[in-house]
């Protein structure tokens, strides 16, 4: 299917969709940086209520969470290309400055982002973009120094793994499998309060990069 702006809402978004959100220009002449959000159920997740408990909300929708954000750079004319939207212009086109971010951003709410050309040789393709979750011990300087490890939303206290900050390396993919079935190979760190550690495996074919020179 097409890619189509204003096709989603973070609102609708369920569980295996995927919705490129927006782009923000960059201080990088003709670089912008996607946002894609998606619903990603944690396999080590325990609700509150306990074993044999599940909200309305979560057994209809697939997941109580909500929508997690994976971002990555990339030269606008490629996102042209890759998305096949007629008229869009991305490069040039009009850009809001967000008040809260005090970014200029620009919105597309495009349901399950397809590339559908290779901008570096012109070959046909269908990869869908996916966002991949990975938790980690070992963080980037950056957000080391600016303490970017996850916390516990209701508290705000840090949540630790063997003693240790959660950070996280996610990334964007481009998978052949466009379906919303497919099961990424997500990386979870389970909590102190959860003894084991779990990964998601999956057997699909993933492709990380297709020579895109997104980064």
């Amino acid at each position: 299917m097409a890619n189509a702006l204003n096709s989603g809402t973070l609102d609708t978004l369920k569980t295996g969709q995927t919705l490129l959100t927006k782009v923000y220009k960059t201080k990088k002449e003709g670089m912008v940086q996607i946002e894609i959000a998606e619903k990603v159920s944690n396999p080590n997740a325990t609700s509150a209520l306990g074993d044999g408990f599940q909200t309305f909300y979560s057994f209809s929708n697939g997941s109580t969470g909500k929508p997690r954000r994976f971002w990555d750079p990339v030269e606008a004319i490629y996102l042209e290309t890759m998305l096949q939207i007629p008229n869009l212009d991305i490069e040039n086109g009009v850009y809001i400055l967000n008040p809260d971010t005090g970014k200029e951003e620009m919105q597309l709410n495009i349901l399950n982002p397809t590339a559908y050309v290779n901008p570096q040789t012109g070959e046909a393709v269908e990869l869908r973009m996916r966002g991949r979750v990975i938790e980690t011990t070992e963080g980037r300087q950056y957000d080391i120094d600016n303490e970017r490890y996850k916390i516990n939303p209701s508290t705000k206290d840090p949540v630790l793994h063997g003693g240790n900050y959660i950070y996280n390396k996610n990334q964007i993919l481009f998978v052949e499998n466009t379906s919303d079935d497919l099961v990424l190979p997500h990386v979870f760190l389970a909590s102190d309060t959860v003894s084991v550690t779990s990964k998601v495996e999956s057997n699909e074919t993933v492709v990380e990069e297709v020579d895109l020179n997104m980064i």
